[in-house]
C-alpha cells in the first residue's frame, strides 16, 4: 500500500542523489515496476495496467514516485529513466501475453529523437505487439512541448502504440482540439473525482465525456477513491475507471476483472459455509440438511478432500 508523500523525506534524497543515481545507467534492476489496473466500467474487465515506477535507496527502502521524480527532475536522467521503464514494461508483456500496459512519459523524452527507433527495436527483440502499449502524456506537458510532443506521439502512433492524454482538464486544449490530437484515450484529472465538485466543474466533466464519445476517444476517470466518485463516473458513462478503492498498486499486473473478483469471493464464502456445515454435522452432530441424499453427497465430497471417515 502506498503511503502519503512527505516533502521533508526528500531532503536527504537530494543529498544522496550523487550516491544513488550514478549507477542508474548500469543498474536498471534498482528500479521496480508496480501496476494499477484500469477497469472497464460496463463489464469490470481490465482494460490495461498503468505502469508505476518505484526505486530502492541505498538502505534498501522502497521509495514513492513523487520522491523519485523530485530527486531526478534536475539531473537530466528522466529520459534515461523513461527508457528503463519502457524496456522493463515490454519485458513484462513478453512474459505475460494477456497483459496490456500504459506507460507515463516525461517531458525529457520529447528531445530524445532516437526513442522511437529504440522502441521499435525492443518490440522486435521481445516479440511484443505495439498495440499492447499505451503512452500517457500529461495535458499541460503536451501543450508546453509542442510541436516536439506532437511529432513524437505521431511517430509512436505510427509504430502501433496508443496515446493517452493524462490529467486532462480542458485548460490547455479545447474540446474541439481533441479531435485533431493523435490520441486514443483521455484521462480526466483526478480533481473531477472529488466529492466537492462545483456545478460548473460537473458540467465540464460531462462535456469532456460527451465530446470524447463524439470523437471516438475513450474516456477514463482516475482517482476513484470512494463510492461517490465511482457513482459520478457511472453517471458520466465513461469507458473506464481507476483508483485506490478499486485496486491498490501491486508488483504484478492484474488480468482478472472486478466481476471475476466478486465471483471468486462468493465462491470462497460458499465453500467456507459448506465447510462449517460439514463440521457441525461431523463433530457436533448437528444436521442442517433435510435432504439426506444431498448431505451424503456433500459428506462424501469433503471426506475425499480432507480424508474424513
Amino acid at each position: 500500500m502506498e503511503t502519503e508523500f512527505d516533502p521533508l523525506a526528500t531532503a536527504h534524497i537530494d543529498l544522496q542523489i550523487e550516491e544513488d543515481f550514478p549507477e542508474i545507467r548500469l543498474e536498471a534492476d534498482k528500479f521496480e515496476l508496480w501496476f494499477q489496473p484500469v477497469y472497464e466500467l460496463a463489464t469490470g474487465n481490465v482494460l490495461h495496467n498503468e505502469v508505476l515506477v518505484r526505486w530502492r535507496d541505498i538502505q534498501g527502502n522502497l521509495r514513492q514516485p513523487q520522491e523519485l521524480l523530485l530527486a531526478l527532475q534536475n539531473t537530466q536522467l528522466l529520459c534515461q529513466l523513461d527508457r528503463i521503464v519502457v524496456e522493463k514494461s515490454i519485458e513484462v508483456l513478453m512474459q505475460q501475453p494477456k497483459v496490456k500496459v500504459s506507460i507515463n512519459l516525461s517531458n525529457e523524452i520529447f528531445t530524445d529523437h532516437k526513442f522511437p527507433e529504440q522502441l521499435h527495436k525492443w518490440l522486435s527483440q521481445y516479440n511484443v505487439l505495439a498495440k499492447r502499449i499505451s503512452f500517457e502524456i500529461a495535458e499541460e506537458m503536451l501543450c508546453q512541448m509542442q510541436p516536439q510532443a506532437i511529432a513524437l506521439i505521431t511517430e509512436l502512433k505510427m509504430i502501433g502504440c496508443s496515446i493517452v492524454i493524462d490529467d486532462f482538464t480542458g485548460k490547455y486544449f479545447s474540446l474541439l482540439q481533441l479531435q485533431e490530437l493523435p490520441i486514443s484515450m483521455i484521462k480526466l484529472d483526478r480533481s473531477f473525482a472529488r466529492k466537492s465538485l462545483s456545478p460548473s466543474q460537473k458540467q465540464i466533466a460531462i462535456a469532456i465525456s460527451y465530446t470524447s464519445k463524439v470523437f471516438q476517444k475513450q474516456c477514463i476517470v482516475k482517482g476513484i477513491d470512494d463510492k461517490y466518485s465511482l457513482k459520478f463516473a457511472s453517471e458520466l458513462g465513461v469507458k473506464g475507471v481507476q483508483g485506490y478503492s478499486l485496486s491498490q498498486p501491486q508488483d504484478n499486473p492484474k488480468t482478472f476483472g472486478l466481476i471475476s473478483l466478486l465471483i471468486s469471493r462468493i465462491v470462497a464464502s460458499a465453500i467456507a459455509i459448506l465447510i462449517l456445515l460439514y463440521i457441525f454435522k461431523s463433530l457436533m452432530g448437528i444436521d442442517l440438511f433435510k435432504d439426506r441424499h444431498a448431505w451424503e453427497v456433500l459428506s462424501d465430497f469433503f471426506e475425499s478432500i480432507f480424508g474424513g471417515k
